[in-house]
């Protein structure tokens, strides 16, 4: 209605004959004013949309109040309350709405279900009245069907309409108003992969940030988007779903030309963003975009931006190649691979997300392919990953240089460590680290150096794993990357772990899992959880260590992540064993067996036959402790794992020395300390020194027993303080 029509119905209302109502909008006004003066009165004007249309509406008597309601935020003078922002009604709310319409025995039957149709109406009242007054017309329409036909987002609008009323028709109010370049911008931008928008994608398709910032206003003001986020820098706003479709929907509306050229604008600069936010791990990148192409986006979130935009990304991929631009497509590939621990992509992503086309550069090239060969490793290939890295650089130009063969390298030795051969895995890394330090390459430094680590303290020298790791970390820090830093806090934790530090584990852990929940990475912050319960065992947390595991489990279980189950199940054992319930500890592993097997993951099954072995010890059976420690001992053995070597041939010497097989037994205790001695192992060492003093005794060699006894009491202060310590009773790791 005009103001003037509005005037007129309620003149009308109030009792005024038409013949008498005034032609002119200012007289209708001082009438309507007049006439309601002394009155107490509630007008109600629904659906406002501007202040001009309601300003005249406005009665002046102090008995009278005006409730209005506008897709806009409205400014109508001297009003005596605020606005009264409108939200969504919570999921109890919106079952009641739909109860209201549909009937609440109907909803009551079938909560679940009802539930699914309260999303997918996306709790607008509107919707929900709809589909509640269908399901009250046709009985015959379960709640099944009703979500059934809801289901497909696509045609879920036409599904939320009726006669009098429809959804679509509500929203094309707000959206036909806007100007035609927020309009075709919103609509593209609604058509991506849902997710938080910013300013940054509004100026990418409108090319100009001062007219993305008016289009987002412009957009919040009508309601068709909701601002989320703080201040200036976070910035960002919400789309309800079903706008979201809507607007896709009018998207496919605009001519092929149209869509074409505004697709082709934000494939180019999802090309610059990514890349630019990559040059600080790749600087060859440094080149390929100015500054002004990528105002807004801000290095120091990089890792947080991209994963926010995977999907964005890969529709940015997938869609460049259908327009011809084959090589932005490529390009973003290869800076998407530089924050692979970043993202997670599902199995099979890699041979499509990082193809590269024939007229690739060299380096491009040179660079998807290390990504495809990275995400075999991920996906449990790593043949083919050490496949894919040596069928590169046959021709002049795609010989790799000493950059791109460093990175190579570190690709190379994390295949050797999938495959067990910590030992080639070793030489390899370390190659790597020197061949990046010597090309300034910092960021891959620092993750090559993270996995040095690893490796070291897998072969036994955990003193040298500290410090590559806390170099590593330094690196993480310079670069300001908040993800990378918690990652590495948690490498770094489990190596304290090794060296008998659990009280400055646990605190790094615990600032680890607070850092990835506020990145709301699940699956790092469920590792954490892994490993602050390792810390807390070592400290005799049991119950602390227990709740870790389960929290780590919620979160791997519905994840799909059955190697990280098998390792939480495994942990529980000792933890389990330590408290005293040895049944439980069994079936414990036996759980934790199965699944490494269904994985075929054989240095797990080795690990975990490792505990088996030692809960037979605990509950005096040497005889059946030797089969599983052998397995151990043979496939930590072959592996190159020295550590775990150590620890399986500790065990199964306690279990020699218990059935009275000395030299079997010193065999076993003498490979095991000459792998603590020949690291910072000092506690491994003293444990397994107390079992060797025990079986000099049982073999009568008294004063061999008392001179080992004291002199490892000098020189080790641990020694003394596991005085009586049996291996075949103690939980491992623990005093």
């Amino acid at each position: 209605m005009t103001s003037a029509d509005a005037l007129e119905e309620l003149l009308l209302r109030l009792g005024v004959a038409r013949a008498d109502i005034p032609a002119r909008v200012a007289d209708r006004a001082a009438r309507l004013r007049t006439l309601t003066n002394d009155l107490r009165l509630l007008i109600v004007l629904d659906n406002a949309h501007n202040a001009e249309q309601v300003r005249p509406l406005l009665p002046v008597g102090a008995g009278c109040a005006v409730l209005i309601t506008s897709r806009r935020a409205l400014s109508v003078g001297d009003v005596a309350r605020p606005p009264v922002h409108v939200s969504l009604p919570n999921e109890d709310d919106a079952l009641s709405v739909l109860a209201h319409w549909a009937g609440e025995d109907r909803i009551a039957a079938d909560l679940a279900t009802a539930l699914r149709i309260t999303r997918f109406c996306g709790r607008l009242p509107l919707a929900l009245h709809i589909v509640g007054s269908k399901l009250r017309n046709r009985p015959d329409l379960s709640l099944a069907q009703m979500r059934d036909r809801l289901e497909d987002e696509r045609e879920r609008l036409r599904e939320l309409s009726r006669s009098d009323s429809s959804l679509e028709a509500c929203l094309g109010f707000s959206h036909r108003e806007l100007t035609e370049p927020t309009r075709a911008a919103f609509d593209l931008i609604t058509s991506l992969p849902a997710g938080r928008l910013t300013d940054w994608h509004f100026a990418s398709v409108l090319e100009s940030r001062r007219t993305a910032v008016e289009a987002c206003d412009e957009l919040v003001e009508v309601s068709l988007m909701e601002a989320d986020g703080g201040g200036e820098a976070d910035r960002g706003y919400r789309v309800h779903d079903l706008i979201r479709v809507y607007a896709a929907e009018q998207y496919d509306q605009l001519p092929p030309d149209d869509r074409r050229q505004l697709e082709a604008r934000l494939v180019r600069a999802f090309r610059d963003a990514v890349v630019h936010l990559a040059a600080p791990r790749a600087p060859e990148l440094a080149a390929e975009v100015s500054t002004e192409r990528v105002d807004g986006l801000d290095r120091s979130s990089a890792a947080a931006w991209v994963s926010g935009e995977q999907k964005r990304l890969e529709w940015a991929i997938g869609r460049g190649r259908s327009l011809g631009m084959d090589t932005e497509a490529a390009e973003i590939g290869e800076a998407l691979s530089y924050f692979l621990n970043d993202i997670t992509l599902p199995s099979g992503a890699a041979d499509w997300l990082f193809s590269a086309p024939s007229g690739a550069r060299p380096r491009v090239r040179r660079s998807l392919r290390r990504a495809r060969a990275t995400m075999a490793l991920a996906e449990g290939a790593p043949d083919t990953a050490l496949s894919l890295l040596m069928s590169g650089g046959t021709e002049t130009e795609e010989r790799p240089d000493a950059v791109d063969r460093a990175r190579d390298e570190m690709v190379v030795a994390a295949a050797h460590a999938a495959k067990r051969d910590f030992r080639d895995a070793l030489r390899h890394m370390t190659g790597a680290v020197d061949g990046l330090r010597t090309a300034g390459d910092s960021w891959h430094v620092l993750n090559s150096l993270e996995k040095l680590g690893e490796l070291q303290r897998w072969r036994g020298k955990p003193e040298l794993a500290e410090r590559s790791q806390r170099e590593a970390l330094r690196l993480a820090e310079q670069a300001g990357d908040r993800r990378a830093c918690a990652r590495l806090r948690r490498t770094l934790a489990e190596t304290l772990g090794y060296l008998r530090r659990p009280e400055e584990a646990a605190p790094l852990l615990e600032e680890t899992i607070h850092d990835f929940r506020v990145l709301n990475d699940r699956r790092w912050e469920g590792a954490s959880l892994y490993a602050l319960g390792k810390i807390y065992r070592l400290l005799g947390r049991r119950d602390e260590a227990l709740d870790c595991y389960r929290r780590a489990e919620e979160i791997f279980g519905p994840m799909g992540e059955r190697h990280w189950v098998g390792r939480v199940t495994n942990a529980r054992i000792r933890v389990l064993a330590g408290l005293g319930d040895l049944d439980a500890a069994r079936e414990t592993a036996a759980s934790a067996i199965e699944i490494f097997r269904q994985l075929g993951d054989e240095m797990w099954v080795a690990h975990t036959q490792r505990d088996v072995g030692w809960l037979h010890l605990k509950a005096g059976r040497p005889a059946e402790a030797l089969g599983p420690l052998t397995h151990a001992v043979e496939v930590t053995e072959r592996a190159g794992d020295a550590y775990a070597n150590a620890m399986a041939r500790h065990l199964r010497g306690v279990a020699h020395r218990d059935l009275g097989h000395p030299a079997e037994a010193h065999a076993d205790f003498d490979a095991a300390l000459a792998v603590y001695r020949s690291g910072d192992y000092a506690w491994n060492e003293a444990a397994v020194v107390h079992d060797v003093v025990r079986a000099l005794r049982a073999e009568g060699r008294s004063e061999e027993a008392a001179a080992l006894e004291t002199g490892t009491a000098a020189a080790n202060p641990l020694f003394t303080g596991m005085h009586g310590r049996n291996g075949a009773e103690a939980v491992p790791d623990e005093d």
